[in-house]
């Protein structure tokens, strides 16, 4: 998609979120980049702003777009009119060919400047690399909401970050957490402030609502009390804070390998 007015082209969604319900890891690690465009659409403007989508996201399909673009909305705090687009999963040498897609289908640029672009007022854009080595995700097309948690790392503490990130991840890979039950997956924003982010997939809310050992018992268990609590406080010391969002798959806008 491009924005001709704004310059904008369609490309892939944000570092905050959300993930293609159907990503699997297997011994060939997907390629590591996502893209995503943040649409925050004009309040008096919603119901043309989904009619446009709707209507672009057939046409991109009808015109080869090489990529199924993935809209997810948020449900929590105070910004929910944000609309996320976002495709996955590319090499940087991937990015260069869809962008000359881009230049030679002035068709589809034509019909998003008509269609979406009039009805929205602010955009935000991102890539996002996605660290498969430290991640445990599980391929299943009934993930409908993905909750993650972005933790904004401190200047100059990103090694100190990834030292604790890696013992806690190990703890989970080799000592049985790392099951179909818990699958994650973590991503880091391209450009401007560190952000690290870990998603987390759902079917539905009630699989929020799990009685079973929490991660931090898992580790105390595993590690001792002790050992566990300084390895936590080792993690968050490498951060300024964390914010916490529950992002919905919208199906119905979304682009399917069945267009």
């Amino acid at each position: 998609m491009n924005k001709r007015p704004v310059n904008f082209v369609l490309s892939v969604l944000a570092p905050l979120f959300f993930m293609m319900p159907a990503i699997s890891i297997a011994q060939d690690s997907p390629p590591p980049l996502a893209e995503i465009w943040m649409a925050t659409p004009s309040a008096d403007h919603v119901s043309d702003f989904y009619k446009g989508v709707t209507a672009h996201m057939a046409f991109r399909s009808e015109h080869g777009d090489p990529r199924e673009w993935q809209v997810y909305t948020p449900l929590l705090g105070d910004a929910l009119g944000r609309v996320g687009f976002r495709a996955c999963c590319f090499s940087w040498a991937d990015q260069d060919a869809y962008q000359q897609w881009n230049e030679n289908s002035k068709e589809v640029d034509a019909h998003f400047n008509e269609h979406v672009a009039p009805h929205v007022v602010k955009w935000e854009h991102y890539f996002e690399t996605l660290n498969w080595k430290n991640s445990h995700w599980i391929e299943d097309d009934s993930y409908k909401l993905f909750a993650v948690t972005q933790f904004q790392v401190k200047p100059g503490h990103a090694a100190d970050f990834n030292a604790a990130r890696d013992k806690l991840l190990q703890v989970a890979l080799n000592q049985g957490w790392a099951t179909d039950n818990h699958p994650w997956l973590w991503a880091a924003t391209v450009g401007g402030n560190p952000v690290e982010s870990i998603i987390i997939p759902h079917k539905n809310f009630a699989s929020m609502d799990r009685d079973e050992e929490t991660f931090p018992r898992f580790l105390a268990k595993h590690m001792g009390d002790d050992a566990a609590a300084a390895l936590m406080k080792q993690f968050s010391s490498a951060t300024l804070g964390s914010n916490y969002q529950i992002w919905e798959h919208q199906e119905k806008y979304s682009m399917s390998s069945d267009d």
